[in-house]
């Protein structure tokens, strides 16, 4: 079976899409016959270039009927001439929505628009025509798809919602982005002060401000903490060692020397973060977002806290207990071991991999 890999992101860039296209199209290839068609090169339409400067409203031009129809033709010419058998479609909407020809689609799914749309920094504040091109493509790209790659079973569970056959989908959370370095050397047993880690890559999305809200909290309580924060931050307090971005392997030696990964999200469709962390054994505390329960695992890789008001107070009290030494049977070893379980990515690539040879067969028949 050979499988076209589409894409609008870069192959050949090992940060895009948060870092997770490489590992996916490596994985796959360790199973099966792949490859990589990428639509990065392909212009917008200048019909929609001209909607994006005279709206007044933010237009994505990326996302317009016009630029889809460039696109579903592009990446026609190119699957075509790869000669594959079935389209595995990443982040692809665009390029499926108007896409010619019988090959049958597998698209991998990790939130919807609406779930998106105001929450993430892309989709806020689009005018109306935009927000119902996004949702025009989305739908024609679902007429165009044979089977779905669910990123949590929240997407799965709307895909049912919205129609879609349940033995068409499979629940495939991704792997990691970065994983540990032979060198890096995973943290004792947790001692005072209790080490936190916050990744935020967008400072209110990743709920940045609630996560100081909690270690706050859980100081007042008389809670030694050492907090670490690596991302676009804002003004931080002077007692938080705040190192900016980092690469994978600095990145990689700051999950390997904390002790908790804490993540207060206002929205998180698949939690790269959370992934990394749980394959360096590194638990997690979490809001219960998005995809994120298909990420953590309650008891085993970390702790889940309700979204709102009270998320910045239950996680402190968390960390009160983690302070205290009061783990509940979560560690690094078990974070590791639900990741090797559940996360890694051989056996995403597997069921990839069968869910498009189902697909395959099932057009042929």
């Amino acid at each position: 079976m050979r499988i076209g890999f589409l894409t609008p992101w870069r192959t050949d860039d090992p940060g895009a899409w948060s870092g997770i296209i490489r590992p996916m199209l490596d994985a796959l290839g360790d199973v099966s016959d792949v490859v990589p068609v990428s639509t990065h090169d392909v212009p917008a339409a200048l019909l929609d270039r001209a909607a994006a400067r005279l709206s007044r409203r933010r237009y994505l031009w990326d996302f317009g009927l016009a630029t889809a129809r460039i696109r579903g033709r592009v990446s026609a010419q190119r699957l075509r001439a790869a000669g594959v058998d079935v389209v595995f479609a990443v982040a692809a909407s665009v390029d499926v929505a108007r896409l010619g020809g019988a090959v049958p689609v597998v698209q991998y799914v990790d939130a919807s628009f609406d779930d998106m749309k105001d929450r993430y920094s892309v989709f806020t504040g689009l005018s109306r025509v935009s927000a119902m091109q996004v949702r025009r493509i989305g739908k024609l790209a679902a007429r165009r798809t044979a089977g779905y790659v669910a990123a949590s079973q929240r997407v799965a569970d709307e895909l049912a919602a919205g129609g879609v056959d349940l033995t068409r989908v499979i629940v495939a959370p991704p792997g990691a982005a970065i994983a540990p370095r032979p060198a890096t050397r995973a943290a004792a047993a947790p001692a005072r002060p209790l080490r936190v880690l916050v990744v935020a890559s967008d400072w209110e999305r990743k709920g940045g401000d609630r996560a100081l809200a909690a270690v706050a909290h859980a100081r007042a309580a008389g809670t030694e903490i050492a907090l670490t924060v690596i991302g676009s931050t804002p003004a931080l307090p002077g007692d938080v060692r705040a190192l900016g971005r980092l690469g994978a392997s600095e990145l990689s030696a700051e999950y390997a020397r904390a002790d908790v990964l804490l993540e207060l999200a206002r929205a998180n469709a698949a939690g790269v973060a959370l992934t990394d962390a749980a394959a360096h054994g590194l638990p997690a505390i979490a809001t219960s977002v998005g995809g994120v329960p298909s990420i953590v695992a309650e008891g085993r890789s970390g702790w889940l806290v309700p979204d709102g008001d009270a998320a910045s107070a239950a996680a402190g009290e968390l960390l009160v207990a983690l302070g205290r030494g009061e783990w509940g049977g979560i560690s690094r070893a078990s974070a590791a071991a639900w990741y090797a379980e559940a996360l890694d990515w051989a056996s995403w690539a597997e069921r990839v991999a069968a869910l498009c040879g189902q697909v395959r067969d099932g057009v042929a028949r």
